[in-house]
């Protein structure tokens, strides 16, 4: 067989022939996934009006989340013909016109809304970024009929930055409250997500330590996620709100907002209405492990169920970096687990975030009280779970979201390359421990016994890293210049000896504190440490109300608090059948 000789300069053709079908393929190629890309065109399907990204980039500057945007914007143009994206660079007439000045930042159809996200929507911020694409296209903010009859008094301007982190959970939904503003009063509100890790430099202006940190007409208004009607009034007002736990919402003149229908694909058949007053057969106190699996198994035992959650599913594992102890995973990050726990939830059973329960009654019925509406049930089960303990000692409160965190996940990327101390001695502190050091703080843990209580692994795992450990000490005051954190006092328990120790932030994870506040005041039994008691049937004293997970205190794990939402779930089905306190 004889080969043709090959023409002149045909290898430079090839050559050429070569590249050009490399970029064909990388101009083919998605940088989001197959599932992800399956879900979005789905989501899309509801798309109403065109919605334009308008994504900005300077060369040099934050090159890698650049990238991210300008990929992430194009594959979702490709996903729905109802979305174009335009790439623009900093310095045109464009950006001049817009005001964009950080890279990269992504405008939605600037022509008619002031909402920006400055930074790549990584992580936990691609929910909300979904969100606004659909709230944009719809023209239609989701606030209920209260929030928007407050936003229709406001006659200032105002500026609205919401400093979030790629690994917080509370964070998109404080990012939600601004989109929804500005989507209703587009005349006079500009709302921006800002990627704090990304713009470090900004951050550092509003004294971020923690998030999400909404800054208002470039005065911090609040730390941490607030619900929709908080956020509202404080943003009309300009002042900001404290309410106590037990105080009713009617208080601040805020009662009876309606919950926004935010994902109407979400909600499963035989809707509970938005009446005053909703009747059903079981509620469900808690959005975590516990309460999530009560409402599967409730519903699915026929029980008309309702989970009300005051802030944000999953609870405290949502925070957790990394879960190595979950059958059928050999690792998992918390929040992804939640995530999968809540979506085959949904599918049986309503859930209701940003929800408080304020007061229950025990009569006939059983009766919730939450911040929207009275819930009327032949059962309750409270898995409202545990809260963070604190220290108590001198300038923790004072450099709260300054330095003094007690979510890892969600602020330690403003410690980068910083000297920071981990306050305890267990599974979370040690889990946090590793995932700061992993992100490149300098760690010392603070002890106040001679050994770790915390898994032989996660042990084995801290002195492989050689993070430090100070033995038998405890942290007496935490002390600062400027807002900022530069050191702790801590004690010696044995030597009693004192000494400082510079630090530039302070992790506390010595605990939880049950949230059993509620369970006391009706008179259910509580022992020590005021966790509920419960029998094996996750009954308490009180007929008809039950308790499962981190609330009943012992073995604090995921794997039992799902098994005790089950049980509950369970024993509520068959008491409700035959109910024994009647024998």
């Amino acid at each position: 067989m004889v080969l043709d000789k090959p023409k002149k300069n045909s290898g430079k053709k090839i050559a050429k022939k070569s590249t050009r079908a490399k970029k064909r393929s990388e101009k083919n190629a998605w940088f989001i996934s197959l599932d992800s890309r399956n879900a979005l065109k789905e989501r899309f399907k509801d798309l109403k009006d065109q919605v334009q990204l308008d994504v900005f980039t300077r060369k040099g500057e934050n090159d890698p989340y650049n990238t991210v945007s300008v990929q992430f914007c194009l594959d979702l143009s490709r996903l729905s013909n109802k979305i174009r994206t335009k790439v623009h660079s900093i310095g045109d007439e464009s950006s001049k016109r817009y005001d964009v000045e950080y890279s990269p930042t992504i405008l939605f159809e600037p022509e008619k809304y002031n909402i920006r996200f400055t930074g790549a929507p990584i992580g936990e911020e691609g929910r909300s970024f979904i969100e606004t694409i659909l709230m944009v296209s719809s023209s239609e903010s989701g606030l209920s009929k209260r929030s928007k009859k407050a936003l229709a008094a406001l006659d200032e301007k105002r500026d609205v930055m919401v400093f979030v982190s790629p690994d917080c959970p509370y964070c998109p939904g404080q990012v939600i409250n601004a989109f929804r503003a500005a989507v209703e009063r587009p005349d006079l509100i500009r709302a921006e997500c800002v990627e704090s890790t990304e713009n470090m430099d900004l951050a550092k202006v509003y004294d971020v330590g923690g998030v999400p940190h909404t800054v208002v007409n470039h005065t911090t208004l609040s730390r941490g996620l607030q619900p929709e009607e908080i956020f509202i009034r404080e943003l009309v007002t300009m002042e900001h709100l404290e309410l106590e736990p037990t105080q009713p919402a009617e208080d601040l003149d805020i009662e009876g907002f309606e919950e926004p229908d935010r994902d109407v694909r979400r909600r499963v058949e035989d809707q509970i209405p938005d009446d005053k007053v909703a009747e059903v057969d079981l509620i469900i106190l808690g959005g975590g492990p516990a309460g999530l699996t009560a409402g599967i198994y409730a519903q699915r035992s026929g029980l008309k169920s309702i989970v009300l959650e005051k802030s944000i599913i999953g609870g405290l594992v949502a925070l957790t970096p990394v879960v190595e102890n979950y059958p059928g995973f050999t690792n998992i990050a918390g929040k992804k687990l939640m995530d999968l726990i809540a979506t085959q939830a949904r599918n049986y059973v309503q859930i209701h975030e940003d929800e408080d329960v304020i007061e229950i009654k025990v009569g006939k019925k059983i009766e919730a009280y939450t911040n929207r509406r009275t819930y009327r049930g032949l059962a309750l089960i409270i898995a409202t779970g545990a809260g963070y303990k604190k220290l108590n000692v001198p300038g923790e409160e004072k450099y709260s979201g300054r330095g003094v965190s007690y979510c890892a996940t969600c602020d330690g990327y403003f410690f980068k390359g910083k000297n920071v101390v981990l306050v305890g001695g267990g599974n979370s502190a040690m889990t946090d421990a590793l995932y700061l050091n992993n992100l490149g703080a300098d760690v010392t843990i603070i002890h106040r016994r001679d050994k770790l209580r915390a898994q032989k692994y996660l042990q084995d795992s801290i002195e492989r890293e050689k993070i430090p450990v100070i033995w038998n000490t405890v942290v007496e005051e935490i002390f600062g210049k400027d807002k900022l954190i530069t050191g702790v006092r801590v004690r010696d328990v044995k030597t009693k000896k004192i000494k400082h120790l510079k630090t530039e932030g302070v992790f506390i994870a010595i605990g939880e504190d049950p949230n059993s506040k509620l369970a006391g005041e009706i008179g259910i039994t509580l022992g020590d440490g005021r966790f509920i008691n419960v029998d094996r049937g996750c009954r308490t004293n009180i007929p008809r109300i039950y308790a499962a997970g981190d609330v009943t205190g012992g073995v604090r794990q995921i794997v039992t608090a799902v098994s005790e939402g089950a049980t509950a779930a369970l024993s509520a089905f068959s008491d409700i059948a035959n109910p024994y306190w009647l024998k």
